[in-house]
C-alpha cells in the first residue's frame, strides 16, 4: 500500500487512482462508551484503541484490546467489537474492491490480519487524522469517504502494520502473490492462537483449516514467527495465566483451569519452565513489584 500511495497522488492527480478504486469509499469510524460496531457491508476492517479497552469477537476467538493495541480483520473472521470502560476505539473498513486490489498488487498492503501494538505518538498521530477527515459524526455515525479523501489515513496505516507484513518474505512462494496468500494463512492460524488461550488447539486442525499438511504448515509457521506453533500456543496460555494471577480471588487450580491446563501439576511445571519461577512465587511477588513501579 504504501508503494501505491507513492506512486499515486490522489490529492493533487485523482486520474492515477487505480481502476479498481474508482468507485471505492472506505468507511471512517469513532466509537466510544459501549458502542457495537461490526464489519457492515464491508469487505475488511482495521480498529484502534486509542484509549481505554475494547473487546472484538471474530471466528478465530475472543481478543481483548488495550489502550495502543490493533487488530486487523475479513469478512471470513466475522467480527464485531464492543467498546468498554470509557474507550475510544478508531476503525476504517474497506470495500471488497480495495481489498482485491490490495492482495494482488501490494506488498506493503494496508490489509494485514493480525493485531499489533501503537506507539503513544502513533495513537495521536491517528486521532489527529480521523479528526481530520470527519469520523465523529453526530452520535458517533460512520462516515464514508472516497479514496482521494483517505490517503493520509491509509498511509498512516500501512507505517503502522509494516512489521506485520515483515513475515511475507519469509513464506514460500515464487511470486509475491504466492507469498501473500500464504502468510495471510498462517496470520489467520496465529490469530485463532492468540483469541483462545482458554483452551488447547490441536495444531493438525490449525493445518488442515489452511489447507496445509502438518509438516509444511508447522514449517511455515516457525520460519514466520521464530517459533513453532504449539510452543506459541503455550506461551500463549502462559501469558493469561500470567494475568490472572494477578486476581488474588483466582487459586492456582483455577488459574489453570481457565488456561486449558489438564490440572495443576501440569499448569506448575509449564509455568516454572517458561518464568523460572513458580506461579505461587510469581503471585507473593506482585505487590512488592508494584511497590516498587
Amino acid at each position: 500500500m504504501s508503494a501505491i500511495l507513492q506512486r499515486h497522488d490522489f490529492r493533487t492527480n485523482p486520474a492515477t487512482v487505480p481502476a479498481a478504486w474508482q468507485a471505492a469509499t472506505p468507511r471512517l469510524t469513532a466509537a466510544s462508551r459501549s458502542e457495537f460496531l461490526t464489519l457492515g457491508d464491508h469487505a475488511a476492517v482495521v480498529w484502534l484503541v486509542v484509549r481505554g479497552q475494547a473487546q472484538v469477537m471474530a471466528q478465530e476467538g475472543r481478543f481483548q484490546l488495550e489502550a495502543g493495541d490493533w487488530i486487523a480483520l475479513d469478512r471470513e473472521s466475522d467480527p464485531s467489537l464492543q467498546v468498554l470502560r470509557s474507550g475510544l476505539v478508531l476503525g476504517v473498513s474497506l470495500p471488497a474492491s480495495m481489498v482485491a486490489a490490495l492482495g494482488v498488487s501490494a506488498h506493503n498492503s494496508v490489509l494485514t490480519l493480525g493485531r499489533g501494538r501503537l506507539s503513544h505518538r502513533e495513537c495521536w498521530d491517528a486521532l489527529a487524522l480521523w479528526r481530520r477527515h470527519g469520523a465523529f459524526g453526530p452520535a458517533g455515525e460512520p462516515r464514508d469517504r472516497h479514496i482521494r479523501e483517505c490517503s493520509a489515513v491509509f498511509a498512516f496505516l500501512a507505517s503502522v502494520q509494516r512489521d506485520a507484513m515483515a513475515g511475507v518474505g519469509s513464506c514460500p512462494g515464487h511470486s509475491l502473490r504466492r507469498k501473500r496468500q500464504v502468510f495471510m494463512r498462517m496470520q489467520r492460524a496465529w490469530l485463532r492462537l492468540q483469541g483462545n488461550p482458554d483452551r488447547v488447539l490441536r495444531i493438525q486442525d490449525l493445518a488442515r483449516g489452511s489447507n496445509f499438511s502438518l509438516w509444511y504448515f508447522t514449517k511455515v509457521f516457525s520460519a514466520v514467527y521464530g517459533i513453532g506453533p504449539q510452543q506459541f500456543g503455550v506461551q500463549v496460555r502462559l501469558e493469561q495465566a500470567r494475568d490472572l494471577l494477578c486476581q488474588p480471588a483466582l487459586s492456582i487450580n483455577e488459574v489453570a483451569a481457565a488456561c486449558g491446563f489438564e490440572n495443576a501439576c501440569s499448569f506448575a511445571r509449564t509455568f516454572r519452565s517458561h518464568y523460572h519461577v513458580t506461579a505461587t512465587v510469581y503471585r507473593q511477588q506482585l505487590p512488592l513489584a508494584a511497590a516498587v513501579a
